[in-house]
């Protein structure tokens, strides 16, 4: 094999997935593939195959993805690492269950499993279980996801083994979990000790659902005390919610901030495919659905509808669109989503997360007696890197790299937020930041990546108040992971996903709006700006989103000295600005490479 032609088609197909061509990246890979005569070196060819597996998977082409991941290559010998294997083995579950292969999900759930127990990677065994546990229960089939849920009680603790439990009752309540009637039961007390959603729902699941007093009695199981009869009583947690509730209120005091939709809500449900499933009756009506991302370096969104209400000129809310496009939907062809970060340093350098963009900066983590943060990037050992770049694949000195295990974690809850399943990306990113504080010394970079993923799930979840709740939180770990963001210790590209975030919580406020028009102000400019530098393509969506965050403060047209920073960004554009809705971005990798 050619090796400059190898490294060239990987750069070619690395850059085409990065920018949303997937299938021009499959066409590429497969036409590489194709010419060759010879069994390639088989580390070389792994990187092929693994390429081609994202590729396929990515363009949606779930049976090639299924396929290679189930059959590996079909014609030459591939080394593949052990965590790419088990990313791909994990990501197969969601081709499967998009296919409608239960068996095949199964199967490739187990083998992500095995591979993350044979590298004692066990916060890693039970978010595989979790993601299989969700996905095949996404597709009815409780009665396989129940074997996930009962490794998620056998091993797993806080969320994971509430998870668990949570599992099992949408099992019982489907009818094929009669068998873990006694499970539930034996888990009572550990579920009252327990302060998370997960927990509460399955307890109240336990102690008032038919299908669990009707089951049969163990003799071994613990007996139910007088205030704990099994008859049914209260509210019926399979029940949708009423017409008008509030599904984004701000959660009550001591609610765990990642609260899952009870029984009757499906937290995993894709979004309807219907193209005007979000459109709202009447102008000022509030539809329920994902803010979506696009193309861009930024995540255009030109289509989906918001949370919070009718935004101007009919629009959705904070300007979301109106025709329920997938958030996370591949882009048009021909338009790059990611750029370049600029050189001239960290835009968000002292912005403190949740106040005033001009504010002083955040205190130390130190001072806030929480644990002390790992060194910062900048400041670490050189570690060796594989580059696939220049003349062929060589071991060059880089920055050193966050824990590979965790950097996997992070790379499986942007898979999750990908495929839509924002509800348990947002579970995944906490258990993230979990895991990170378990280790007395938490990876800056892991804590920043995790909190901005879980902001971003939480929007586009509907839990719009449980993300500010994070964003405002001062005393738990995402504070750490706040700082890390507001200090330099993520790339520019999700420093700029971050000022995304806060501009569209600012626009949200309910105080002062000459504040919180100073905050997009600033926030959005400082965007502006990038995307100028970066790729001028995406400017009017941008501008477009600064525009609609106004209005949302100012409930309507803006009075002109509102709106003058952002009427110097329209002149300094030029061009047209059609009508979009709100800009996301995807997260950058996981990795550092921009140092």
């Amino acid at each position: 094999m050619d090796r400059n032609a190898f490294v060239e088609v990987m750069n070619e197909a690395s850059g085409m997935l990065e920018s949303g061509r997937a299938p021009e990246a499959l066409a590429r890979l497969t036409e590489f593939d194709n010419a060759l005569l010879s069994p390639p070196d088989p580390k070389d060819y792994g990187w092929v195959v693994s390429y081609t597996f994202r590729s396929a998977f990515a363009a949606g082409e779930f049976a090639q993805a299924l396929r290679i991941a189930e059959n590996g290559p079909a014609r030459f010998p591939a080394d593949i690492p052990p965590a790419t294997l088990a990313t791909m083995y994990s990501m197969g579950v969601e081709a499967a269950t998009q296919l409608g292969r239960p068996d095949s999900a199964v199967t490739m759930a187990d083998r992500c499993i095995d591979i993350r127990r044979g590298h004692g990677d066990h916060g890693e065994v039970l978010m595989a279980a979790m993601t299989a546990c969700t996905l095949l229960g996404d597709i009815e089939r409780h009665d396989l996801a129940s074997r996930y849920a009962q490794l998620l009680i056998a091993e797993g603790d806080g969320d994971h083994r509430a998870y668990g439990y949570y599992a099992v009752c949408a099992a019982i309540e489907h009818g094929v979990g009669g068998h873990l009637v006694d499970t539930l039961r034996a888990g009572r007390d550990w579920l009252r000790s327990h302060d998370n959603e997960f927990a509460r729902e399955a307890l109240q699941y336990l102690d008032n659902s038919p299908a669990v007093a009707n089951g049969a009695v163990s003799p071994t199981a613990p007996p139910p005390s007088s205030q704990e009869p099994f008859a049914p009583s209260g509210q019926d947690m399979f029940a949708e919610p009423p017409l008008g509730q509030d599904m984004f209120a701000e959660p009550p005091l001591g609610q765990d901030p990642f609260t899952p939709p009870p029984f009757g809500q499906d937290p995993f449900t894709p979004p309807p495919l219907s193209p005007d499933a979000f459109a709202p009756s009447l102008p000022d009506q509030a539809p329920i659905g994902l803010p979506p991302l696009g193309p861009g370096p930024l995540g255009s969104v030109p289509d989906g509808q918001g949370p919070l209400g009718a935004g101007p000129n009919g629009q959705g809310p904070a300007g979301f669109g109106p025709n329920g496009q997938s958030p996370l939907a591949p882009e048009p062809f021909g338009q790059v989503p990611f750029g370049d970060a600029p050189v001239d340093g960290n835009p968000l350098a002292q912005t403190p997360f949740g106040g005033d963009p001009l504010g002083p900066p955040l205190l130390g983590p130190d001072s806030l007696g929480l644990p002390p943060l790992g060194p910062p990037l900048g400041e670490v050992a050189q570690t060796e890197l594989l580059s696939v770049s220049g003349n062929g694949i060589e071991s060059v000195t880089g920055p050193k790299q966050p824990p590979a295990d965790q950097l996997a974690g992070g790379e499986t809850a942007d898979a999750l937020l990908e495929a839509q399943r924002p509800g348990i990306a947002a579970a995944a990113y906490r258990a993230l930041i979990d895991d990170a504080i378990a280790t007395g010394k938490p990876d800056p970079l892991i804590l920043g990546k995790s909190v901005l993923g879980m902001l971003m799930a939480l929007i586009f979840d509907n839990r719009v108040g449980e993300a500010h709740s994070v964003w405002i939180d001062e005393q738990g770990p995402t504070y750490l992971g706040v700082w890390a963001l507001e200090n330099g210790q993520t790339s520019i590209h999700d420093a700029m996903a971050y000022n995304l975030v806060a501009a569209f919580l600012h626009s949200l406020s309910t105080g002062d709006p000459n504040a919180a028009n100073h905050a997009v102000d600033t926030l959005m400019g400082r965007c502006v700006n990038w995307a100028f530098g970066t790729d001028a393509q995406v400017v009017p969506a941008m501008l477009n989103t600064w525009r609609r965050h106004l209005y949302e403060i100012h409930e309507g047209e803006p009075a002109p000295e509102y709106r003058w920073e952002l009427t110097q960004a329209e002149q300094r554009w030029g061009g047209p600005l059609p009508e979009s809705a709100l800009y996301w971005m995807r997260p950058y990798p996981w990795i550092v490479d921009w140092l």
